[in-house]
């Protein structure tokens, strides 16, 4: 396609419902608006997604995940608007050194089921064994939660105990989804809780947790408990086989110190601006422990803004913005044009329209900003 510089401008999101192998989705819909909200097999929303969703190997590629930006009216498929102009739409830094991505994959996400104990590989592992240059660090900004099962609403994060190679391959095996859920550490979770999952560390999403998922740009799973679950065992392991792809998982002891610093909540102090508020930084800064200070901004970064009247923030180099607006109502000026948002409403700023972005609201407008990388920090690190 012909790139068109009026496309330049903020873009509507519309719902970009992706099938996945468990149910979910009320509060997704709650959210989002929709009249009469109900679970589904299609219980995740991936906002301005450039990402398919994972194929088996040997399958057809399916386009299932490629979301599309509304704009005057019209839908265009991004990977498309990405492919035609790279620079414009996820910034010259970013394609310069991971190719032609736009470097996040933001989801709304509510599993109406425990999910499976599952691992996301790193880069290391993604570009030797995957040839992905991104692997799947993810954090989980919890919104919402409902009362699915007696435990109430909770995620599975990390081994109480180091666990074996041979041990954990026998548990594959077997599937002794007992012992691998006594070996893990079990937390409660609310809504305003901010989970920060590093590549390799076995997790779980307990049901009834609704959340704004912010990931590297893969669909990559390498699922250990597949138990009770409909997942073919033979694409558990991503096509790489067990015997390799057991080294992608984290089977270090962690203690309840290291779980409890993954997560943090909304008592952060805000930095203040004219017109508006900004909870330093994003994950980057919330992530005060140094476990996670110099890793999170290489992954992803995002900010909760609070805005009343005009609110031009900054976020640096031109890239790629995708925004949840979790509450209130105003507009999102860019470029050429403007926007008018509410809760439950999604949207994206192409790099080339971020420098001049203006937010407006009369009252009160909340919205998450999630952004890919910082291209300097990715230029530079090893994976």
């Amino acid at each position: 396609m012909t790139f068109d510089a009026a496309l330049l401008r903020p873009w509507r999101l519309p719902p970009n419902r992706v099938k996945r192998f468990y149910r979910g989705g009320r509060l997704l819909d709650e959210f989002r608006g929709v009249p009469d909200p109900a679970d589904s097999e299609r219980p995740e929303d991936w906002l301005g997604s450039s990402t398919r969703a994972w194929t088996p190997p040997g399958e057809e590629r399916s386009d299932d995940g490629l979301g599309d930006a509304e704009i005057d009216g019209r839908r265009h498929r991004i990977a498309d608007l990405l492919e035609a102009d790279p620079a414009a739409i996820a910034g010259a830094g970013l394609v310069s050194v991971a190719g032609t991505t736009v470097g996040v994959l933001v989801k709304l996400l509510d599993a109406g089921v425990r999910l499976p104990v599952h691992v996301h590989p790193s880069r290391a592992f993604a570009r030797t064994r995957l040839g992905s240059f991104f692997g799947k660090a993810e954090a989980w900004l919890i919104q919402g939660t409902r009362h699915l099962d007696t435990d109430g609403p909770g995620v599975w994060i990390g081994f109480r105990r180091d666990v074996g190679r041979e041990e954990l391959l026998d548990v594959v095996e077997t599937q002794d989804t007992e012992r691998l859920l006594a070996a893990m550490h079990r937390r409660p979770t609310r809504p305003g809780d901010v989970w920060l999952i590093p590549p390799g560390l076995p997790h779980a999403i307990g049901a009834g947790v609704f959340m704004v998922e912010i990931q590297e740009p893969s669909d990559f799973s390498i699922v250990v408990e597949t138990r009770d679950v409909p997942i073919d065992p033979a694409h558990a392991h991503l096509g790489v086989g067990w015997d390799v792809a057991i080294d992608a998982v984290d089977r270090a002891s962690r203690d309840e110190a290291w779980i409890d610093a993954l997560r943090h909540d909304d008592g952060r102090e805000i930095v203040e601006g004219p017109g508006w508020r900004r909870w330093p930084g994003s994950l980057t800064e919330a992530a005060i422990d140094r476990v996670f200070d110099a890793a999170v901004d290489r992954f992803f970064r995002a900010e909760r803004l609070t805005v009343a009247g005009k609110a031009r923030p900054g976020f640096g180099p031109p890239t790629y913005l995708v925004g949840v607006v979790t509450g209130g109502a105003g507009r999102i000026r860019a470029g050429s044009g403007d926007l008018s948002v509410r809760r439950g409403d999604t949207f994206a700023v192409p790099a080339a329209a971020l420098a001049d972005l203006e937010i407006e609201a009369d009252r009160t407008l909340e919205l998450i900003a999630c952004l890919p990388p910082d291209p300097a920090r990715l230029a530079t690190e090893e994976p």
